[in-house]
């Protein structure tokens, strides 16, 4: 059961079209590393996917490409360091598509974290951006709607860094949806640094949500208050822990009788 909760599944799903040649190249040099350095610091079995998107024909040669994920960070950045920017068209690009991808054709662990980083610099099509060959809509049915509730049903929490103003709108809604957080950062070497801080904060709950699984062993019942008097925490923060535990189904809730 601990080591189930010490799983985490990270999926970056990040734009490759030309305009982001610079992030990639920044990524390259610190983004595994980093991942490394928090994976070690918090004690989690830590897999790492990679979703690029570019952009439907006729604008961009491919869709999307899926890596998937690896437990090997060495792996993991040979990976980072074989993406090609290439292609862009039009403003928007296949954002909707990469997430989709990343949600069903990615091995997600049935009990691991499920984190989704989506990291841009352009708004999908069909949310009204300028010069969109898309404008009724993404060519693959997809809507901000669908997407994130694709999201929620798989448990994938979405969180967003835009790299421009224009994506603002677009990326704060796919990530508040699902429960997540927006980080806008037209500066590279911040945009990394804002990952990081993320991913600080998620490891912080994981710790949290040990403690809270140990003592709810120990009195073998679901409750909030009493969790957070064993623990000294306030009652929301117990409360909120049961409650990601319960979604990755490490407890279970009791069945009231009618």
């Amino acid at each position: 059961m601990y080591k189930e909760l010490n799983q985490v599944d990270l999926a970056f799903v990040v734009d490759t079209t030309g305009s982001m040649g610079s992030l990639i190249a920044e990524a390259r040099r610190q983004m595994v590393d980093m991942l490394h350095q928090l994976a070690v610091s918090a004690d989690i079995g830590l897999q790492l996917g990679i979703v690029e998107y570019r952009d439907h024909p006729d604008q961009a040669k491919i869709v999307y490409r899926v890596y998937p994920f690896t437990a090997n960070l060495e792996k993991a950045q040979q990976t980072i360091e074989s993406l090609q920017v290439d292609d862009g068209g039009d403003f928007p690009e296949a954002v909707l598509d990469g997430i989709v991808a990343a949600c069903r054709e990615l091995s997600w662990r049935p009990h691991a974290l499920r984190l989704l980083i989506l990291v841009g610099d352009a708004p999908p099509h069909g949310v009204g951006a300028a010069g969109d060959a898309f404008p009724a809509g993404c060519p693959c049915g997809e809507t901000i709607a669908s997407v994130t509730r694709q999201a929620e049903e798989m448990r994938i929490t979405i969180h967003a860094l835009g790299l421009t103003q224009h994506v603002t709108s677009s990326f704060k809604e796919l990530s508040a949806l699902t429960g997540g957080r927006f980080f806008e950062s037209q500066e590279v070497k911040k945009a990394i640094e804002h990952i990081a801080e993320l991913l600080k904060m998620e490891f912080a709950e994981l710790e949290l949500d040990r403690q809270i699984l140990t003592q709810y062993h120990k009195l073998s019942v679901l409750d909030a208050e009493a969790l957070a008097q064993r623990l000294e925490v306030p009652y929301h923060v117990a409360s909120n822990s049961l409650v990601r535990l319960l979604s990755r189904d490490l407890i279970v809730a009791p069945v009231l009788e009618a």
